[in-house]
């Protein structure tokens, strides 16, 4: 996602779209290419750029099968997927709970708890569970945070969800369908007007491979041995703070349950990728043609 979407807010040498940003409507609101990349983009990318379109042809699966193992390309190809803005990892983020040197820095009354809230489609479902688990996180912070108790806890979060239904009213009220469905697009969604080409088998393999760490970080956040997933393909990360393996650890059962379910969903959706044992990415796709 991150190369489409740097692929479509950075200018080109062609680009006919206004170069930076500007005030407009009658708000004067300060608009640019994140907001409006249809009419808009951003300058002073020009290596990064030239890298996308040119050495990656503006293609992510490019980019992704470089990555592979074997191929030739991949020293030149890790160092220019870093070099892509807002394509940082999820153990580049939480390189303080996972890097030894880091986590010895910090202190027992340190770092207490680690939340985790995915944004996970389960196979099968409808949608993801990520607004249940901000609801369920709000309720968990009035009632423990801020020592409000359960039952008024379970009020104020009435209240707000009924807040939220005026607001939806009045929203319908004064505007189209249409224009209440764009408020909740991403502003990509004005550029291509569609969803963009999605990974080749052998670009999701060589890229979710590229990411184990990332993966084997989620593998830690399902907690310890006993409770984490007997269908595992990896080992966790070794050395992380012990708040790590709490990250489901919040909310009552249910909630825990949905957590982990969600991370453990996300493992096996690439659980044939992230097997080793099964041989390079080549090998299991050729693997998978062949059936």
């Amino acid at each position: 996602s991150a190369f489409n979407w740097r692929s479509i807010i950075l200018c080109h040498p062609n680009d006919e779209r206004y170069r930076g940003k500007k005030k407009i409507g009658r708000g004067k609101k300060t608009v640019g290419g994140t907001k409006r990349p249809d009419q808009f983009c951003k300058e002073h990318y020009e290596e990064e750029e030239i890298m996308l379109r040119e050495t990656y042809e503006s293609n992510p699966n490019v980019l992704a099968e470089a990555l592979c193992h074997d191929s030739p390309l991949r020293p030149r190809a890790e160092q220019d997927f870093g070099n892509i803005h807002h394509s940082t990892t999820l153990t580049q983020w939480l390189d303080f709970l996972i890097d030894p040197r880091l986590v010895e820095d910090i202190t027992d009354d340190g770092i207490q708890h680690l939340i985790v809230l995915s944004l996970e489609k389960r196979p099968g479902a409808n949608e993801t569970l990520f607004e249940k688990h901000i609801d369920n996180l709000m309720l968990q912070l009035i009632q423990n945070q801020y020592g409000y108790g359960v039952d008024l806890g379970n009020k104020m979060m009435r209240l707000a969800q009924e807040q939220e239904v005026k607001r939806g009213e009045t929203h319908d009220s004064r505007s189209s369908n249409k224009q209440q469905e764009q408020a909740y697009l991403h502003s990509s969604e004005k550029f291509y007007n569609s969803t963009p080409p999605a990974l080749t088998k052998l670009g999701e393999c060589c890229l979710a491979r590229h990411l184990m760490d990332d993966y084997r970080l989620i593998e830690s956040m399902l907690g310890k041995e006993k409770e984490r997933t007997s269908n595992s393909v990896m080992d966790p990360l070794h050395g992380s703070h012990p708040v790590v393996h709490k990250a489901c650890s919040w909310g009552d059962e249910q909630q825990q349950q949905s957590c982990r379910g969600d991370l453990a969903s996300m493992l096996m959706r690439r659980a044939k990728f992230l097997d080793e044992s099964k041989g390079s990415c080549s090998a299991i796709i050729s693997a998978g043609e062949a059936l």
